[in-house]
């Protein structure tokens, strides 16, 4: 018959070591998830994600417009087009709808012969769609291409902007 040792064995130091580590590293790893500069990055990134949703929905609504009428030429503030009357149907409606970047913002608007109503929703964004934007500019590159082009800063990062960019292609030229 054996007898046992008493007292604390080799394995039993390296398991609790083991778990030492694990639960140091863990609390270091938690902490890190808590810090202002990853809160600041998720927030960053909500923020660059929703500005990319807002413009995929505005080149859909630009792409799917039955009839395009401003910029014609060269590149402009405003983009203003016409969306179809029914749907499946390519019969422009009378009144234009469109996009203008105007006061560091960008605005869903539509206007009629009587009047500019400025405070249109487009899907599920009210306007304005964007806020704290410069230098923004629609520019017809040829007859059946549009590109979007703006400055964005972030909001409360100061000096963390971000250059925005979208090639649309018209398909009812």
């Amino acid at each position: 018959m054996k007898k046992r040792k008493s007292g604390i064995t080799v394995w039993e130091i390296v398991l609790f070591t083991v778990f030492l580590a694990i639960a140091g590293g863990a609390s270091v790893f938690f902490f890190f998830l808590n810090s202002t500069d990853v809160r600041k990055a998720q927030q960053k990134y909500a923020w660059v994600q929703h500005i990319n949703s807002v413009l995929d929905e505005i080149c859909l609504e630009i792409a799917n417009s039955a009839q395009f009428e401003h910029p014609f030429n060269g590149s402009s503030p405003e983009c203003f087009f016409k969306v179809a009357v029914e749907s499946g149907t390519l019969l422009p409606d009378e009144n234009q709808e469109g996009f203008s970047f105007s006061n560091n913002t960008l605005v869903y608007m539509s206007r009629s012969a009587a009047a500019t109503n400025d405070f249109r929703r487009l899907g599920r964004y009210e306007n304005p769609l964007i806020t704290n934007c410069s230098d923004g500019k629609f520019t017809r590159q040829s007859s059946d291409q549009l590109e979007i082009k703006f400055y964005a800063n972030a909001p409360g990062v100061p000096n963390s902007g971000r250059e925005f960019y979208r090639l649309v292609n018209l398909r009812n030229r």
